[in-house]
């Protein structure tokens, strides 16, 4: 009487002990699988990186991370002092390049025609604001340009006065 286990479930009938993956895999998937290994190591995909290397990518994580959580507890902070703000991130969410990180706005109260603007850099954990990037953001202060326009909405499309331009 032959007893029916595991190992004959998943196709295995061979003694030696096989690995769960191998049971059950076409020749094909075999193939590609150390031709898999040949390529990338016998850890896995991607090569295999250095104790070194790994540390620096940790990290960068971390440091991002840190930026990150830096910028949304200054758009709460200005949130919570009636400030609007503008962050500038890339189209996969990074910051842009350059020194300005979030633009903040805010109309003066006692007199409603006075704008308020705020340049802001935003530096996480341990970073410390050089002195070359000081310099950066008071030069970027006056080199923002201010101009005026207004738009109207006749019926179903938006008029300018002026085009926006760059």
């Amino acid at each position: 009487m032959k007893i029916f286990t595991n190992r004959m479930k998943l196709g295995c009938y061979e003694d030696k002990e096989p690995l769960l993956w191998e049971c059950n895999m076409s020749e094909v998937a075999k193939k590609a699988r150390t031709t898999r290994r040949k390529k990338y190591g016998s850890k896995g995909f991607g090569r295999d990186i250095s104790e070194e290397e790994r540390k620096w990518k940790q990290a960068a994580k971390k440091s991002h991370r840190t930026g990150k959580n830096a910028v949304t507890f200054t758009k709460v902070r200005l949130n919570k002092l009636g400030w609007r703000y503008v962050e500038f991130k890339s189209r996969k969410g990074y910051p842009q390049k350059g020194v300005i990180d979030l633009v903040a706005t805010k109309l003066d109260r006692k007199k409603p025609d006075k704008l308020h603007l705020i340049l802001f850099q935003v530096k996480g954990g341990s970073a410390r604001i050089k002195n070359s990037e000081k310099v950066r953001l008071k030069a970027a202060v006056k080199k923002v340009q201010v101009t005026f326009n207004w738009a109207r909405k006749p019926k179903n499309h938006v008029i300018f006065y002026r085009e926006p331009t760059d």
